[in-house]
């Protein structure tokens, strides 16, 4: 039996997704590690002279799974660069981009058997970003992963010796400060933010001996999310933009209780939403979605 308490994720980053690194390794907490190994098998259709089935072969594999957090500075920043496809510049800040960052991830079971159960996913991309935000929750955020290799063992940890990672400030809906619209407070009660990025990435599989696939391409970008703002004359004016097609910019700050933080820029959206249509005991709010479109999305860093 093996406890969840005991599952211990780490990670390196990777230069060839053929072989695992040895050192640099670093522990990567995280709510859960979703990362699997995942293997098709296709059925034979040979006839073998009885009614008893021709057993299959396994043709391809995929390696993919969500890795959620809660959102604490400094620790995910390689990945937010992966997720991007970019390098942070020097003044802390993230654009799309089309700079490959991937990864060695570990997935180990350290009480499950006399020695453990280890995984190792290799090459592992970061398709999808997602951050969520909450009046009364704690800032959650969630990566989709994509991996090209795999190796598992139930002798040692691949990430053996990984560094340990403190895990300092998080954030919750109280950590946001003056989200900005246009350029100004919005001025209106914002009860949820979402900012989604999906890279919208394909495995290139090859004929040969890699079930995984040989490289992972990242196509168009969508950078979307939605929030739901109390129903008033500026929601009024911003539901309206969807019969022009106008765009509008989003600046939402979270900021950590030493000072450091993040803050997410758009600055062009569309966006779509519906008329609210309240019951006569519910607060009126909307319900805004957008789409990033023209410019990229802007992430940066603030330190204190």
């Amino acid at each position: 039996m093996s406890s969840g308490s005991r599952v211990v994720s780490a990670y390196v980053a990777q230069t060839d997704k053929d072989v695992l690194p040895t050192t640099g390794w670093k522990v990567l907490p995280s709510i859960t590690n979703g990362l699997n190994n995942a293997t098709t098998l296709t059925d034979s259709e040979m006839l073998n002279g009885t009614r008893v089935k021709t057993s299959g072969i396994v043709t391809s594999g995929e390696i993919t799974g969500d890795l959620s957090a809660e959102l604490a500075y400094g620790i995910y920043d390689d990945f937010l660069a992966a997720a991007f496809w970019n390098d942070w510049t020097e003044g802390g800040e993230l654009t799309i981009g089309d700079s490959r960052k991937m990864f060695a991830v570990t997935k180990d079971f350290t009480d499950a058997g006399p020695n453990g159960v280890y995984y190792a996913f290799k090459g592992v991309h970061v398709n999808t970003l997602s951050i969520e935000i909450t009046t009364d929750g704690i800032v959650n955020i969630t990566f989709g992963l994509m991996g090209l290799g795999y190796e598992t063992q139930k002798t040692v940890s691949y990430s053996a010796g990984a560094a340990a990672t403190i895990v300092g400030a998080k954030a919750s809906g109280l950590s946001v400060g003056d989200i900005l619209y246009e350029g100004d407070p919005i001025g209106v009660c914002v009860e949820a933010f979402s900012f989604e990025l999906d890279n919208q990435s394909e495995i290139q599989k090859c004929l040969g001996s890699n079930m995984y696939g040989g490289n992972i391409h990242a196509m168009i970008a969508n950078a979307s999310g939605s929030m739901t703002i109390a129903f008033s004359e500026k929601a009024y004016d911003i539901l309206e933009l969807q019969r022009t097609g106008g765009t509008m910019s989003l600046e939402v700050p979270i900021e950590f209780e030493d000072g450091t933080g993040y803050t997410i820029e758009l600055p062009r959206v569309q966006i779509s939403g519906d008329i609210p249509s309240p019951t006569g005991n519910e607060l009126v709010t909307a319900e805004v979605t957008y789409m990033a479109v023209d410019e990229s999305p802007i992430l940066t860093r603030i330190t204190a």
